[in-house]
């Protein structure tokens, strides 16, 4: 093989590994792993989601979707439409790389968020 063969041949090879390992490194940087949280109300009380100060998107009046969320401790605020109740705050304890469910119920103090995973209600926080 002659000498300048070799040099391209070697161009190449260092190009394809800098494009390989730039595209495990993007890849790797892109699909970080996420939790979720959903929260379902019922089908009479619309509700909103406001998260850490941010509203949520709403895809329907009766459930919300927290999504690509980092582990740990979450501030949510449940706001009613037309504010026939008064606002909700919650902490939340989001798990790495994985899932939380909670049913939003209305009781006589107020509305607490019932944990389907752990089985218990979640009252809310105290500093409203």
């Amino acid at each position: 093989m002659s000498r300048k063969l070799q040099l391209i041949l070697d161009f190449f090879m260092k190009a394809a590994f800098v494009v390989v390992f730039t595209f495990v490194f993007f890849i790797s940087a892109v699909a970080q792993p996420f939790s979720y949280v959903y929260i379902q109300g019922d089908k009479v009380t619309p509700f909103y989601v406001k998260m850490d100060g941010v509203m949520m998107p709403r895809y329907g009046k009766d459930y919300c979707i927290l999504s690509e969320l980092s582990p740990g401790l979450k501030h949510i605020e449940i706001l009613f439409q037309q504010n026939v109740f008064p606002a909700q705050k919650f902490n939340i304890l989001v798990p790495e790389n994985g899932c939380r469910g909670f049913l939003l119920n209305k009781q006589e103090h107020g509305f607490v968020l019932y944990d389907l995973q752990q089985k218990k209600y979640l009252d809310p926080t105290k500093d409203q």
